[in-house]
This record gives C-alpha cells, sequence and structure tokens, in this order.
C-alpha cells in the first residue's frame, strides 16, 4: 500500500515494512538452517555436502540481509518513522534524536520540512516535562522548609536539661548582643519572688542548691510577673513552685542574673 507523505508526494511502500519483511526473512532462514543443520546427522556424505553447499548459501544470504537492514536504517525514511513512533509513546528524547537525524544528515530530503514540525511538538513535550520537575521540585523544597522550621518551633519549647540549660545560659552571659532575642525552654524551682518577678537557678534542677546561673522571668508587656499574672497573662507562682517557661532572652541585669521574657509559662506546682 502507497504511503503519503505530509509534503504530499507518494512513497512506494513502507519502509518500514520492508524492514520488518527482512527480520521475517532472516527469522526463517535462521530455523531453516537449524533444522537442516540438525537432519545432517542422519544423511550420507553426499546429502552432507549438499546440504553444508545450502548451509552456505543461506549464510550468505543471510550476511545479504543484514546489509539490507543496515541500509534501510540509513535512510530518512527510517529515522522519520522511528521519530514519530517514539513521539506517540512520548519518549521525546528518543523522538528528537530521530527528527533532528533527518534534518542533520539528509538536508535534501523532502522529510526535513515534516520533521522540523515533529520537532516543534517535541520541544514543547520536553518543556512540558521540564516545568512539572521544576514544580516537583520546589513541591519537595516547600515541604522541606515546613519541616524545619516546625522542627525548629518543637525546639523551642523542648524543656532544657539542666546541663542544656546551663550551657545556654553561659552562652547568653559571655555574648549577650549574639543570644539577644533567643528562644529557649527552661525548667527550675522559683526560689523566691524578687520585685514580683520569679526568680530560680538552673542548676537546683540537677539536685544542687542553686547559688549561680540565677534567672528571673519578668512580666508580659511590661508588667512585673505578678501584675501580670493577676490579669491572667500568666499562671501565677508561688516560692518552691516548678516552672516551665518559654521566653526570650532580654539581658544580663548587674547582679548576674539572666532576665526572660516569658512567651508561656508552665506552673507545675510545688515539687
Amino acid at each position: 500500500m502507497d504511503l503519503k507523505r505530509k509534503d504530499g508526494t507518494m512513497l512506494k511502500g513502507s519502509q518500514k515494512a520492508k524492514y520488518n519483511n527482512c527480520i521475517i526473512k532472516f527469522l526463517v532462514k535462521l530455523l531453516i538452517i537449524i533444522t537442516l543443520t540438525s537432519m545432517s546427522a542422519g544423511c550420507g556424505r553426499q546429502e552432507i555436502e549438499k546440504l553444508r553447499a545450502e548451509n552456505q548459501a543461506l549464510k550468505s544470504e543471510v550476511a545479504s540481509l543484514k546489509q539490507e537492514i543496515a541500509k534501510l536504517k540509513e535512510t530518512p525514511d527510517y529515522h522519520y518513522q522511528q521519530g514519530v513512533d517514539f513521539l506517540s509513546s512520548q519518549k521525546y528524547e528518543e523522538a528528537k534524536s530521530e527528527f533532528e537525524t533527518v534534518i542533520d544528515k539528509y538536508p535534501t530530503s523532502p522529510l526535513v520540512t515534516s520533521a522540523k514540525q515533529q520537532l516543534i511538538v517535541v520541544k514543547k513535550g520536553l518543556a512540558k516535562i521540564e516545568a512539572q520537575r521544576i514544580a516537583e521540585e520546589k513541591l519537595v523544597e516547600a515541604d522541606r522548609r515546613a519541616e524545619e522550621r516546625r522542627r525548629q518551633e518543637e525546639e523551642k519549647y523542648r524543656p532544657r536539661s539542666p546541663e542544656e540549660a546551663i550551657q545556654e545560659w553561659i552562652q547568653f552571659r559571655n555574648n549577650e548582643d549574639k543570644y539577644k532575642g533567643t528562644v529557649t525552654t527552661w525548667r527550675f524551682p522559683v526560689k523566691y519572688l524578687s520585685y514580683e518577678n520569679p526568680i530560680g537557678y538552673l542548676d537546683t534542677a540537677s539536685g544542687g542548691y542553686g547559688s549561680d546561673y540565677a534567672v528571673v522571668v519578668h512580666g508580659p508587656e511590661g508588667f512585673t510577673y505578678q501584675a501580670g499574672a493577676m490579669f491572667g497573662k500568666v499562671p501565677s507562682v508561688k516560692e518552691k513552685d516548678w516552672i516551665i517557661v518559654t521566653g526570650k532572652f532580654c539581658y544580663v541585669s548587674s547582679d548576674n542574673v539572666v532576665v526572660l521574657s516569658p512567651i508561656r509559662v508552665k506552673n507545675e506546682g510545688y515539687k
């Protein structure tokens, strides 16, 4: 059956069909060779020689068919049809390679115009895949950032161990400007109320008596802590109550006390 190119000219037969026929011939003749070889064990000398001659002739024909197949693969028709097949399967990179071969290797072929048109379709497909890839990467990055923010928020509200809290206290004390505004969470017992603000010692959280590492919790919004408790902004506390304070580091007072501004306070009561 004649095939009509996109430019209106007719192709006599299909190159792809010819290629397929060559493959079929090759397989059939290979089967004959195997059959004849297996039959030769039961034949006389003369028959064997005849079979050998036929076998050799078949080998020559097979070699010839291989050459013909190789030649078919070196035609613009073959590469164009391969490109069409790859495009229909959305194998855009392979299709691009085949159409570019037609354009670059066979510039005088009547298929060049059609190959260029097909190449536009291929490039649109590749651009769509690239856009999807970029969108997926952005989504993954957004998820990663959201997870990092969630982890950071969790870390803010995680009560530090006494050892971790003391290490942070030392950092705040040694480099006030660098750590000002840092949010942390410390757990300690209230030693006493200083100017209506609870004060405690981080080393008492690990069973010590508390002589260093003092911390005071100011009240929110300019209030003293006790005044803030009266307005329900923070829970009220008494001496010897254990409290978990999430707060921002404000400064180190002249009497060597780290001052926190509360974000969230939990009173665990007397222990």
